[in-house]
This record gives structure tokens, C-alpha cells and sequence, in this order.
């Protein structure tokens, strides 16, 4: 199981992000389930929505 942060989610959203085609990688290759905290959804939403507006 791995723990995906903000930064992981807002890399995988924007596609602008210097981490956008790593995280998109790695997203395809993991074995194992991601998990995350409310916070985290909550934070990542509010940085896609300032960073790339309501189409992210």
C-alpha cells in the first residue's frame, strides 16, 4: 500500500506540472493500492482549481 500525497495528484491534474509524465508513469506501473487522506483530496482540489481553473 502507498501513501499519495498532494503533490502526487496535483502533478497527475495539471498537465503543465514539471512531474506531470512521471507521476502518469507511475500511476500505470505501481502493483500496489494507493491511498490518501481527506485532507489531501481536499488540498488538491483547492490547488488544481487556482493552478489550472475548473476544467482540471
Amino acid at each position: 500500500m502507498i501513501i499519495a500525497d498532494t503533490g502526487f495528484f496535483v502533478a497527475l491534474g495539471n498537465n503543465q506540472d514539471n512531474f506531470h509524465n512521471l507521476a502518469k508513469q507511475q500511476l500505470f506501473t505501481l502493483k500496489e493500492k494507493l491511498i490518501t487522506t481527506y485532507p489531501v483530496i481536499v488540498e488538491t482540489s483547492y490547488l488544481l482549481l487556482e493552478r489550472c481553473g475548473q476544467n482540471a
